[in-house]
């Protein structure tokens, strides 16, 4: 399995404010969840996080295939280009094989409501609703 990473720096400069910044990155980031099916967030320092015409984008994605992972990472940037309101000025990128051996799961059950009444036990039934029920 392959992890695709992107990180996409961003320039907002018609920005006056946070909140035109953040209509510009909402349009990106449902702009290719829309065409992609990827999700987009903003990361980055809290310089950047708070900056108007500053912003960086976080992608992740998985494939079976090297080659996949890059194309969907290409994609991405070319929507959020395709977005407007603001231009790219760096990508990073990279795919890494993920490998890590399967670890054992211990199940637990935490059923909660009919689950538990589910075994036959009327033990959670409160004595005053009992006699209640018998009168």
């Amino acid at each position: 399995m392959y992890v695709g990473i992107a990180k996409i720096s961003l320039v907002i400069g018609d920005s006056h404010s946070l909140k035109e910044k953040r209509m510009v990155l909402r349009r990106i980031k449902d702009r290719v969840r829309e065409r992609i099916g990827v999700m987009v967030n903003e990361v980055g320092e809290p310089e950047i996080l708070d900056n108007w015409q500053r912003a960086e984008l976080g992608v992740a994605v998985v494939s079976g295939e090297r080659h996949k992972a890059l194309e969907l990472l290409d994609s991405v940037v070319r929507v959020a280009m395709s977005a407007g309101g603001a231009e790219i000025v760096a990508i990073a990128k990279d795919v890494t094989t993920f490998d890590a051996p399967p670890a054992p799961v211990a199940m637990v059950d935490d059923r909660t409501g009919a689950g538990d009444k589910a075994a036959g036990s009327d033990d959670w039934i409160p004595d005053e609703w009992r006699e209640e029920a018998k009168s």
